[in-house]
């Protein structure tokens, strides 16, 4: 196996691990399927982390709903994992030297590479959701818990020093990958309600809520890090604790067909020391508006402001994100649904990769419960979700 392809494995099966441990659901797939719009397209079932007003747009006929899924995301917008790949094929290749000057090739080749690697990073994302939503004549309610790990690695202290390059000094502290993860479990109660203002339909939600935080830290030089033994038997893993914050909802009918939604995520935020650094939980906010009939539904999401990955260490800082997403869904007689739809991040000082457009479609179907499985793709990042639940 290739390196690039052992890595991706440790920092993502570090964090499902991290996952099974807390809570084994995911995100929605409905919404990945669309591109990421959820503001103004949420229902019953996938309310309580889209929009929480959205709870009061349920069908018709809907009074109970339950969702849960599993998925992941992964991310190398720099091919940070071909340059190690690279590096330790160089330093193979120098150890098997049978002259001076292959040896010197092989050093070059690997300075080299510690030249363009600075700033590079890798990241895995694996949300988990559980929602189980009821609506009322006067109101709407849901209980949701919601799990997301979020695993990183970059190199740190790089240096071009042959002394540097070959050593397998413990203590040197150079060319040295740092992973670091953080699992935030979030336990909410939802409620909302509606009311007429000049004859439209106006819902306000909000989400009182509870997150877990935990902790994972864990470096090691790139010549030598190899397989998962090591990454989860000497990493750090520390408790910081839990916070309470709220979300808050709000959505309009501007008529028959067109709905604008807000959700603004984090009201009160929250920080928390990681060996020296910050971690942040701040507020997020994104707006939503969407078009729908019995057969197709167009939405367009925008995030207000820049959300900085929840990640202490500040050479992660350029993971952050500022989505602007727009997603369609065809509704064939409610038995299938098919989606598409593109996500772009829009955020400043990112990385070229980071701006590729992501592409995503996915797949809906009613068999006396749902399944719904969605994929999204760019050339540095993949990721899928499915789900499963009820609706009555």
């Amino acid at each position: 196996m290739k390196l690039k392809n052992k890595i991706f494995s440790i920092v993502a099966l570090f964090v499902f691990s991290q996952v099974v441990y807390a809570i084994p659901f995911t995100f929605d797939g409905r919404s990945l399927g669309m591109g990421g719009v959820s503001v103004a397209t949420a229902d019953l079932a996938t309310a309580a982390w889209a929009n929480p007003a959205m709870l009061t747009n349920q069908r018709p006929d809907d009074d109970f709903s339950l969702l849960i899924g599993v998925g992941a995301f992964l991310r190398d917008d720099d091919d940070l994992l071909t340059d190690i790949d690279d590096f330790q094929a160089a330093d193979d290749r120098l150890r098997a030297a049978t002259s001076e000057a292959e040896a010197d090739d092989a050093l070059d080749e690997m300075a080299n590479i510690i030249t363009g690697i600075d700033g590079k990073n890798i990241a895995a994302d694996v949300s988990g959701v559980a929602a189980m939503g009821i609506a009322f004549d006067s109101f709407a309610m849901a209980f949701s818990i919601r799990a997301d790990a979020i695993g990183a690695g970059t190199v740190e202290n790089t240096s071009t020093d042959p002394a540097d390059l070959i050593s397998t000094d413990p203590d040197n502290d150079t060319n040295i990958l740092v992973l670091e993860g953080v699992m935030a479990t979030e336990f909410g109660l939802s409620f909302a309600s509606d009311f007429q203002f000049f004859e439209r339909k106006v819902s306000i939600g909000i989400k009182p809520k509870m997150v877990d935080l935990q902790a994972f830290t864990y470096s090691e030089s790139i010549r030598t890090i190899d397989g998962l033994d090591s990454v989860f038997d000497n990493g750090e893993k520390s408790d910081l604790g839990t916070f309470t914050s709220f979300d808050l909802g709000a959505a309009i009918d501007l008529s028959d067909s067109f709905r604008l939604g807000l959700n603004i995520r984090n009201l009160l935020t929250d920080e928390f020391d990681l060996g020296g650094t910050t971690l942040n939980f701040d507020t997020e906010a994104r707006l939503g508006v969407a078009y729908h009939n019995q057969l197709l539904t167009v939405a367009i999401d925008y995030d207000l402001r820049e959300n900085q990955p929840l990640l202490a260490n500040p050479a992660f800082d350029d993971l952050k994100t500022q989505y602007l997403a727009v997603g369609a869904e065809f509704n064939a007689f409610d038995f299938m649904q098919l989606r598409v739809g593109a996500r772009k991040n829009v955020a400043s000082g990112i990385p070229d990769g980071a701006k590729d457009t992501a592409l995503t479609a996915g797949i809906g179907f009613w068999l006396g419960f749902n399944l719904d499985i969605a994929a999204t793709y760019t050339d540095n990042s993949v990721g899928g979700f499915l789900q499963t639940g009820f609706r009555f």
